[in-house]
């Protein structure tokens, strides 16, 4: 059976008009997905997170993606750059739907802002071995896990109940839309709980 252990470090308020303290979410991906499971993220959280200044970096380096992974916030805009001497061809899909399609010539980049929450499959129509994916999430909750041991650790995360979800490129449709609750913090947290898929 596939599983999700999940451990929330429990911190004590020091006074009780203390504003709630943001904790750090730890756990480890069950053996069984520990191999496909690339991202663990906090499905929603409260408030609205402003987008780095910068932006996140995709590469093309002998026609290949780097990162291959590259998770980041809603609203982010990412510099698509190229370190080959050849043209290539940024084409950006979430499901069906095409959000991009972008030429990079030989040692230029082009910026583009990720605007709705998803997953970017990212090809080229010229090098068609060429993939890479980002997950655009609405929170900064999230993490990849070490792939040898499965362990994570989502730093700074406020009390409250949250949703973990995993990605993947391997995982399959059912795996990836399987819920793992937790609830972080307080009396309420939940220690040690080992969550297990039905």
């Amino acid at each position: 059976m596939n599983r999700l252990i999940v451990a929330a470090v429990v911190l004590l308020p020091v006074a009780a008009a203390a504003a709630p303290r943001s904790e750090d979410l730890t756990g480890t991906v069950a053996s069984g997905l520990r191999k496909k499971v690339e991202l663990v993220y906090v499905e929603k959280a409260p408030g609205k997170f402003p987008p780095p200044a910068q932006p996140a970096v995709m590469n093309q380096i002998k026609n290949t993606y780097v990162p291959r992974l590259l998770p980041v916030l809603v609203g982010t805009s990412i510099a698509f750059q190229s370190e080959d001497p050849e043209l290539h061809n940024v084409f950006g899909r979430a499901d069906k739907k095409v959000l991009f399609n972008q030429g990079i010539p030989p040692k230029a980049s082009a910026t583009v802002k990720m605007g709705e929450p998803g997953v970017v499959k990212l090809s080229c129509n010229i090098h068609r071995e060429m993939v890479a994916f980002i997950p655009v999430l609405q929170n900064p909750y999230f993490t990849q896990p070490d792939p040898k041991t499965g362990t994570f650790t989502i730093k700074g995360v406020p009390p409250g109940s949250y949703t973990l979800r995993l990605w993947g490129e391997k995982l399959t449709d059912e795996e990836k839309a399987r819920a793992y609750p937790v609830t972080v913090g307080g009396s309420k947290a939940t220690p040690n709980p080992e969550l297990a898929s039905r």
